[in-house]
This record gives structure tokens, sequence and C-alpha cells, in this order.
């Protein structure tokens, strides 16, 4: 299984001005924006962290999965979600591509482990022997920060202050997340069975 996304998480909308409130920065005539990169450095991070725990893209963007081949039932769980859309699902083989008809397959619900699976709940069009299939997919809340659901953008806002203010290692590495943080990820991980 191979995930790439087709473009990076740099350029996803971060909140800089909600986060210098959050840590009540000052604002006005002393406020030069000599801290933005150091912000957005720390909000970024914040957000690559809980997408990873939770599995979740937080705001909109593309992504192709290669896979060689289906689950033992012919579906696929897809690794990043709530997938927005499916654009396209090829076979492709060193001499041809194959497009599969978007009639073929059905997307279950979800925001994690979203299932991929054929019409009527049947298995997907099996992969020819040297092919690999090729998911091209959208995952993420919506394309603007406050598409993302609250507490994962209060965990977001948290982590980022909890970076920033510790930003010269004073804890140990082992306190990891703040409490509040890991419960908001917790809700939020998806479940396996």
């Amino acid at each position: 299984m191979l995930l790439k996304e087709q473009w990076p998480s740099t350029h996803t909308p971060v909140p800089l001005r909600e986060l210098a409130a959050h840590l009540r920065l000052a604002s006005g005539f002393a406020d030069d924006g000599s801290e933005d990169g150091l912000l957005e450095l720390y909000l970024r991070n914040a957000t690559s962290q809980i997408e990873r725990r939770t599995g979740q893209a937080l705001v909109s963007r593309p992504y192709v999965l290669q896979v060689g081949s289906w689950d033992r039932n012919g579906h696929l769980t897809l690794p990043v979600g709530p997938v927005a859309m499916i654009d396209q699902i090829q076979f492709i083989s060193p001499s041809s591509t194959v497009d599969l008809d978007p009639e073929d397959w059905v997307l279950m619900p979800g925001t994690t482990r979203q299932l991929l699976q054929g019409t009527g709940s049947g298995p997907l069009w099996p992969i020819p022997h040297g092919a690999v299939a090729e998911i091209h997919f959208v995952a993420g809340y919506g394309q603007t920060w406050n598409d993302v659901p609250a507490d994962l953008r209060q965990a977001i806002l948290t982590l980022a202050a909890h970076l920033y203010e510790n930003r010269y290692g004073e804890l140990p590495l082992d306190q990891g997340m703040p409490y509040g943080v890991l419960s908001v990820v917790e809700q939020n991980r998806p479940v396996r069975i």
C-alpha cells in the first residue's frame, strides 16, 4: 500500500491569528508578525500529529492510493478519511491502464476506516495479475479551517500552544501531549475490531 498526498499540507490554511489570540500574544502597535513563522510551524506540526493519530485529513486535499490486492472479502479499507469523493479507480499494469466504472464501487460513510466495496456490498473487481489498483480520492472535512469539527480545532490550538510554550524542551519527553488533546484524539481515533 502506497499513499501519496497530491499536494502537501503546507497548502492548507492555518489560523495564525486564532492561535495568537489563544496564546494571548500582544497585538496592535507591537504586532509586527515576527512570530508568524513560528506559529505556523507549530500549527502545522500540531495538525500533522492530530491527523496521524486520528487517521483523518482535517482540511480537504487529494490523495492517490496504490494497492496490490483487496482484503479477503474483495473490499478495501481506506487509510485516511473522511473521504469526500473518489474521483477514479484504475488498474495499472506495465502494458495498460483500465478505468473502473464509477457504478462498480460504493464507499461506505464515515470519518475513518471507510470501506470501499463493490456494488450491492459485493467484492470489487479483481486486480489483474501484475497490476496495481490506483485510487484517486479527496479526503477532509472541507476547504477551510472552520469546516473542521470544533473539538479537533480546539485540540490543534491546544497542542500548538503547548509546543510553542515548551519550545526550549523544558518538559521531559515522556509527558507527550496534554491530557485535553489526548482525550479529543481518543474520541476521534478509528476503532479496530
